[in-house]
């Protein structure tokens, strides 16, 4: 609790990720660092970089996203998509988990300004923005530069259905955390869904009752004979795409 609250304090006073950890350490938090580095032995630090940035993300979560970057993409030049990136925090965990590959790339796709339904811009994130006024891309690129992951991170501005238009790249790993509305949920599944590699990893974030769109996508979508049965982490789902199907581009 006491470092959770020291985290906030310098959220407010706008520190880095990584700024926030070195004040911390220099605090007496080693306790803490010697708890997550228990926990999650691989990706401690990353997780420890993801706590300071605001987000929605269990540090399960975010280990999770480091191992699905790390082991289930192609050691050359992976791509992995991420749409909704908000202000980093699941960006951070999926670039770090790419680090060591030879050229990777994390695209990070997010309007960065609200979303396209005024309904859901109002309930989920208008109060979080007039908390914050600065711009949210540049929230973004300060925090994945200070943890030193701008080689592999790139943001995309723009909703996820107008960056689809005109994509090429075939994709090892999709991550969708978008507008969690059922209609937008199954666009981004369709649109992203259709350039993801056989063998690739597609991940959904707030599969839970909360949330209609990610879990009746998940349960409708994500299928057998196409992909793997599906494995999930708190709110996490995933599966690996087994064979071309409905997704496939062009159909």
């Amino acid at each position: 609790m006491q470092l959770a609250k020291s985290l906030y304090r310098l959220d407010r006073q706008k520190q880095s990720p990584i700024s926030a950890i070195r004040s911390l350490l220099k605090r007496g938090h080693l306790g803490r660092a010697r708890q997550l580095k228990n926990m999650y032995p691989d990706c401690w630090r990353w997780v420890m970089c993801s706590e300071h940035v605001e987000g929605f993300l269990t540090h399960a979560e975010a280990d999770r996203l480091y191992q699905l970057a790390r082991d289930c993409t192609p050691q050359d030049q992976p791509v992995v998509v991420e749409i909704g990136s908000w202000k980093g925090k699941s960006s951070i965990m999926l670039a770090a988990g790419l680090m060591g590959k030879n050229r990777p790339q994390l695209f990070c796709v997010d309007s960065f300004q609200g979303d396209e339904d005024p309904g859901y811009q109002e309930k989920y994130y208008a109060e979080l923005m007039q908390r914050d006024p600065r711009d949210m891309e540049e929230i973004f690129k300060a925090n994945i530069r200070s943890c030193g992951l701008d080689h592999i991170a790139s943001p995309l501005r723009g909703y996820s259905f107008e960056r689809s238009r005109g994509w090429k790249l075939p994709i090892d790993l999709l991550f969708i955390d978008g507008n969690h509305e059922y209609r937008a949920v199954l666009r981004d599944f369709a649109e992203w869904g259709a350039f993801l590699k056989v063998g690739a990893v597609v991940a959904f974030h707030d599969c839970c009752k909360e949330f209609e769109g990610p879990r009746r996508v998940v349960q409708e979508k994500i299928v057998d004979p196409c992909f793997t049965p599906v494995q999930s982490c708190d709110w996490l789902a995933w599966a690996t795409k087994l064979r071309e199907g409905e997704a496939q581009a062009g159909n």
